[in-house]
């Protein structure tokens, strides 16, 4: 039984858009068999029912390949799983087909406050696929797969002010609209990469060393943070934020020269339109303006993004180097500590090596009385213990200064 998939309809008859629910299959049928003038459609659908080459799609994938021109090969996982691409075939100037596709990563921020961010952040893929068909004298349509709702919205606001001429003279309207909403939804991304980057900067958890206890100092920078309190941080969320700029600069990378791609085969179709009307021409080169404004806006999302991974990049250093340099102070304590005891050890060993090297008994409690008795020889220890003792000091100063300057 073949696969029965749901899709939302905006369609053109005359100079007004109406919006209707149909399914694939039928809409696909109605279309291939009408008579008369031609309709444009957007057809919004999900795609879970078409990838993967399942045979009780076949019937659809034949009907789809028939009417949008697509590649049979676009069902394999291959294609399915890339994070973009453009194609297109001209065969005549009258009908060109194309299909495109565009990713986007989606960070949603989470309502548990039991997790520390960024773990409290979700995300979503936009993985969104597109097929047009355009035809001066027939149908022009484009299939949509598998696209949010923002984007929905966003086409139908556009189709509200846009100029229905565009449809009539290049396929590329369809394009300009679609780009415009993808635009839309790099920038909501975008910036909810931005707030996770900059939590990072602002988090810096350390503890402090009187209390114990430690506090983030969400307020300031990492540089300007009290070097009083134990540097802690959390290098799998570090890296977990990292991940998520990573995957959007890959997309912004990719979105970035498929509109390029988009943009220049606009302009070369145009320019073998050499009989075309001057109205005509106005008409594409305002689409061909309208596609470069785009592509502009999704180069500067991408060198955002870039930013963004060098300034977490940074943080990542910058946590690493807050652990050396705290573990180097630590250990700085430690050495003038062990100087301390070395000092003790280097005054008392002297005068234990001479009273050991001359097993000298100063002392005697043998003569019957309830005293002691100190031998008259005990000038004998000072007059060793107290040179040597001076001399052993002053020969440690005097050789740790000479080894600084070897």
């Amino acid at each position: 039984m073949a696969h029965v998939i749901p899709v939302d309809i905006f369609e053109q008859r005359g100079q007004k858009w109406s919006f209707y629910h149909s399914n694939l299959d039928a809409y696909l049928s109605r279309t291939s068999q009408e008579s008369g003038p031609k309709s444009t459609c957007f057809v919004f659908a999900e795609s879970e029912l078409l990838k993967n080459n399942d045979p009780r799609s076949a019937p659809l994938h034949s009907k789809l390949q028939k009417f949008y021109g697509m590649p049979a090969e676009i069902w394999s996982n291959v294609h399915w799983e890339a994070n973009g691409y453009f194609g297109c075939r001209d065969g005549d100037l009258d009908r060109h087909d194309t299909w495109f596709r565009f990713l986007v990563k989606q960070l949603i921020k989470g309502g548990d406050p039991t997790r520390q961010f960024p773990m409290d952040y979700d995300y979503k893929w936009y993985k969104m696929g597109f097929f047009s068909t355009w035809s001066q004298s027939g149908h022009k349509s484009i299939l949509c797969l598998d696209c949010p709702q923002d984007l929905i919205i966003s086409v139908r606001l556009s189709l509200d002010n846009c100029s229905n001429d565009h449809f009539l003279v290049d396929p590329y309207s369809f394009h300009q609209i679609i780009i415009r909403g993808i635009v839309n939804i790099y920038d909501n991304s975008i910036w909810t990469i931005r707030d996770v980057v900059r939590d990072v900067e602002k988090a810096g958890y350390r503890k402090d060393l009187s209390t114990g206890t430690v506090a983030s100092n969400t307020t300031q920078s990492l540089q300007n943070r009290p070097n009083n309190r134990k540097p802690e941080p959390n290098f799998d969320h570090l890296h977990e934020a990292g991940r998520h700029v990573i995957h959007s600069t890959e997309t912004l990378i990719v979105a970035t020269q498929e509109s390029e791609r988009i943009m220049v085969r606009q302009r070369e179709r145009m320019d073998r339109l050499t009989n075309a009307a001057e109205e005509e021409k106005r008409c594409m080169i305002q689409i061909g303006d309208n596609l470069r404004f785009y592509h502009g806006m999704i180069y500067a999302f991408k060198a955002r993004s870039e930013s963004m991974q060098a300034r977490h990049q940074s943080e990542i250093g910058l946590a690493f180097n807050t652990v050396a340099q705290y573990h180097s102070r630590v250990a700085v304590e430690d050495a003038a500590a062990m100087k301390v005891i070395a000092a003790l050890t280097v005054a008392f060993l002297p005068a234990t090596f001479v009273s050991a090297v001359f097993s000298m008994s100063f002392f005697n409690n043998q003569g019957g009385d309830d005293g002691w008795s100190i031998s008259d020889k005990f000038w004998i220890y000072w007059a060793f213990a107290i040179p040597l003792t001076i001399a052993t000091v002053i020969l440690l100063i005097l050789g740790s200064k000479i080894l600084r300057y070897l």
